[in-house]
This record gives C-alpha cells, structure tokens and sequence, in this order.
C-alpha cells in the first residue's frame, strides 16, 4: 500500500471530507475520537497484522505518526 492510498484509507475511516495532510494533529481535528482509532486499529490489524493498544494509539500525535507505524510500499 502506498503512502497515499494509506492517507485516503485513513481519511475513510475518519470519514474526514478533507484529504489529509502528514503535519495535521490528531488531537485537533474533530473526527478524531475513540471511534475512529478503534477503526484504525482494527485496520492496522487488519492489513499489516500490527496490534495497537490503547495506550499507543495515545501516542500518536500527528498523521505522519500514524502512517510511520504502518508498512508502506
């Protein structure tokens, strides 16, 4: 997956109108909420077999930090 589709794989799951940029704050965007980083781990789980807690999920505070975790082609 590229880093690209990987961006609008996460802009589905935040159902974000918006593209998503790799400097956009997690914390500030309205979208970003518990449900979506359950659909994020999920999805992580999913398509790279990587299992994120909560407590790393808590981590992340940019885009870029959630397409770093991720194996991109």
């Amino acid at each position: 997956m590229t880093k690209e589709e990987l961006l609008i794989k996460l802009q589905d799951i935040l159902e974000r109108d918006e593209a998503l940029k790799e400097d956009m704050i997690l914390s500030e965007m309205d979208e970003w909420d518990s449900l979506s980083a359950m659909g994020v781990m999920a999805f992580y789980h999913q398509n790279f077999s990587i299992r994120l807690s909560p407590a790393e999920i808590r981590q992340f505070k940019t885009v870029k930090d959630l397409l770093d975790k991720a194996t991109i082609s």
